[in-house]
């Protein structure tokens, strides 16, 4: 099994990406949208892979270079012993050790014929490869296995992300707790400062935000969304104030020139807002 920490550094492969992605005629804004549709990713977790905070898999790089047409090899410098893993095929795969069972990606060669030896085999059943020392494989079809990478499960998160933002602590802990356990990845901000902050680190796929955070609206907030890297994602607004003419108007203004959602009246419906996101994202 092989060791590809050196090989594959999370940085500079980023940064090929990018670069392919602009040579290719695909705008800087656009990138991680567009790695987000490659390789199925949600947008956030798109925008930490560009920014080198996501590993790569050789699979995934294999999958942007087949959607831009490019070799594998102008993304990743493979030195020559690499050679040999690039001839096989990157699989899906379950390794099977000391009684444990890892998803991983195995790289896949040829069949074995009787009598050669290798240290890892791999078996097909059922459309499922599971990947085995050879001294403790059952008996079926072996395949040489060239290259395991395991995929430890703690380190992307590929859940929708959801900035919620209401200075009612209680208000907006209840809906990201809600949202949570619907199967998004939300966080809570309470004031304009912290949420900007978060924002320009690292957009979010999605907003639920409050019109009126203490005495200022939530205007600058919206106008940052549609300049951050992620200008199209949709944004809800709440309010608790639908009676007051001047908000209404205001909230009226922001929907005709930002394109925001709603206005969702307060206090939330947490049903309703799971489902107006559902459908922003087709889920």
């Amino acid at each position: 099994m092989c060791n590809n920490n050196q090989k594959f550094d999370s940085q500079s492969i980023a940064g090929k990406v990018r670069e392919l992605f602009l040579h290719h005629g695909i705008g800087k804004r656009q990138h991680a949208k567009e790695l987000s549709r490659v390789l199925d990713l949600s947008f956030s977790h798109a925008h930490r892979k560009l920014k080198g905070q996501s590993p790569w898999t050789l699979e995934q790089i294999n999958r942007v270079a087949v959607a831009l047409g490019e070799n594998p090899a102008v993304i990743v410098d493979f030195p020559h012993e690499a050679d040999t893993h690039m001839q096989t095929m990157a699989q899906n795969a379950i390794f099977s050790v000391a009684g444990i069972k890892l998803p991983c990606t195995g790289h896949i060669g040829h069949e074995l014929l009787s009598g050669r030896q290798t240290e890892f085999v791999g078996l097909q059943q059922d459309g499922v490869w599971t990947i085995y020392r050879a001294d403790e494989a059952p008996p079926g079809r072996r395949f040489s296995v060239e290259l395991i990478e395991i995929r430890p499960s703690h380190l992307d998160d590929e859940r929708l992300s959801i900035a919620v933002l209401d200075d009612a602590h209680q208000a907006a802990d209840e809906l990201t707790k809600y949202l949570n356990s619907q199967g998004f990845n939300a966080v809570a901000f309470y004031d304009v400062s912290s949420f900007c902050q978060a924002l320009n680190k690292c957009p979010f796929d999605g907003y639920v935000v409050d019109w009126l955070i203490g005495q200022e609206t939530a205007q600058k907030c919206i106008e940052t969304i549609r300049a951050s890297e992620h200008p199209d994602a949709p944004v809800l607004v709440l309010t608790g104030q639908l009676g007051t003419y001047l908000r209404e108007s205001e909230i009226a203004r922001a929907m005709r020139d930002y394109d925001v959602l709603g206005p969702y009246e307060k206090p939330v419906r947490l049903h309703v807002i799971e489902a107006a996101l559902q459908r922003c994202f087709n889920l």
